[in-house]
């Protein structure tokens, strides 16, 4: 430490030395300019530390937004889940039930299960964790109130189908107008996973 202190103290003396051979006008030019010197470094170093404060702040306010997404992300994740949860209870509630049966129980509310000709299962298609069957549900002479009511049934019910396509053809029986109905229906279920 005292070897650095005797340096500096060096240093000033020959500064000092020097100032005082300068004429009084080159001393207050000399002052000028260190002091030119010192505001400039000051001045860069301001400005320096300005542009990365700055700069700083920008990457905040990024993160901040990027914070913001993902807690949106994460809200829509909790409501999706809890969506995907209901959704699955759901089709828990109707999976003992095949569609032929529950279009049978449809046609006993609506009053016309004699008038039930057929439920064909077309194809099944697995999609993901989903088992979508496909069938087709054909009714024959049926009044349009009739055929509403059944409509009203197998859509309020909450068992998981989709009508997909209906077709209705008007037909004359003993001089009165009614209706033979054909519906694709799409039914689904949960994929049943084997238990190890």
């Amino acid at each position: 430490m005292s070897a650095v202190r005797r340096r500096l103290e060096g240093a000033l003396a020959r500064l000092d030395g020097v100032m005082d051979a300068m004429s009084p006008r080159d001393r207050k030019l000399a002052i000028g300019l260190l002091l030119f010197a010192v505001l400039l470094l000051v001045g860069g170093g301001f400005s320096v530390m300005s542009s990365t404060l700055s700069s700083l702040e920008t990457q905040l306010d990024g993160r901040r937004g990027d914070l913001v997404y993902v807690q949106a992300l994460q809200s829509d994740y909790t409501s999706s889940s809890q969506q995907l949860a209901d959704i699955e209870e759901d089709l828990a509630k109707h999976s003992g039930t095949s569609l032929s049966a529950f279009m049978e129980q449809a046609a006993d509310k609506a009053g016309i299960r004699d008038r039930l000709d057929s439920v064909r299962e077309n194809s099944v298609v697995e999609l993901d964790s989903l088992v979508q069957k496909n069938h087709s549900v054909s009714l024959s002479k049926i009044t349009l109130e009739q055929a509403l009511d059944f409509l009203y049934e197998i859509e309020a019910t909450g068992y998981p189908l989709r009508v997909t396509n209906a077709n209705f053809k008007v037909v004359k029986v003993k001089g009165e107008k009614v209706l033979n109905m054909k519906l694709e229906i799409a039914a689904y279920s949960l994929v049943e996973t084997e238990e190890g």
